[in-house]
């Protein structure tokens, strides 16, 4: 039986691929999987094989799920070939030369796309595990990327990754301590200077109003004595 050699790669990233042998009896399901393991994906999200020409252009689509498939003969009419379903399709089916293309897209919503072309046609070896990465270049792309969360913001404030490791018995304390700090004014000495402040103004106020109550007394004085002449 025959051995299909894959090299696969992420698109526009030749630099970092895999190798994947694998029989032409096995299906493009299990082909999923092997890619899915090589790249240390999860498996939980769809998928689908494009067999594709030496430039890249799609075109049969090889779906991983069932609710994935047309439920009409839509895409027939418009002249395109309805899906197919991995489990279904055995890898040999769609081997038309010696570098056969295909494009495999994982996860709709982020798209990860790797470009396959076919290496080699190597016979069977009983003693080899199929399908199996035979080779591994650089470090594979994590799948998710982190997100940022209201803790991990926090975290880059000193102060408050400060307050983060106090619970609230601390805090408490804390205020305890800056209420009862003996070294600040106390509420009723902070009543008695307010006090005297109030108290020197009134005082100021009484002694102009008495310097003014002399000098009308003078002034009259003075023209009682004017009269008296």
């Amino acid at each position: 039986m025959a051995v299909y050699k894959f090299k696969l790669y992420i698109e526009d990233n030749e630099d970092i691929y895999r190798e994947i042998e694998i029989l032409s009896s096995q299906t493009f399901e299990d082909f999923h999987n092997a890619i899915q393991d090589a790249y240390k994906f999860d498996k939980k999200h769809a998928a689908s094989f494009f067999v594709s020409d030496d430039y890249w252009r799609k075109d049969q689509e090889i779906t991983l799920r069932e609710e994935d498939l047309p439920l009409d003969k839509d895409e027939e009419r418009k002249g395109v070939a309805p899906k197919k379903l991995m489990s279904k399709v055995k890898i040999a089916k769609y081997i038309e030369s010696p570098r056969q293309h295909f494009v495999y897209v994982f996860d709709p919503m982020v798209k990860w796309t790797f470009c396959i072309e076919l290496m080699k046609i190597l016979p069977d070896n009983p003693k080899s595990t199929y399908p199996s990465c035979v080779k591994s270049v650089g470090v594979a792309p994590k799948q998710y990327k982190p997100v940022a969360t209201a803790k991990n913001e926090a975290s880059t404030d000193p102060l408050a990754a400060l307050l983060s490791e106090l619970d609230t018995n601390d805090e408490n304390e804390i205020y305890k301590s800056i209420k009862n700090d003996t070294t600040g004014i106390d509420e009723n000495d902070l009543d008695h200077l307010e006090g005297e402040e109030g108290e020197s103004a009134d005082d100021e106020d009484d002694y102009f109003s008495n310097e003014d109550d002399d000098l009308q007394d003078e002034e009259e004085t003075g023209a009682y004595s004017q009269d008296e002449d």
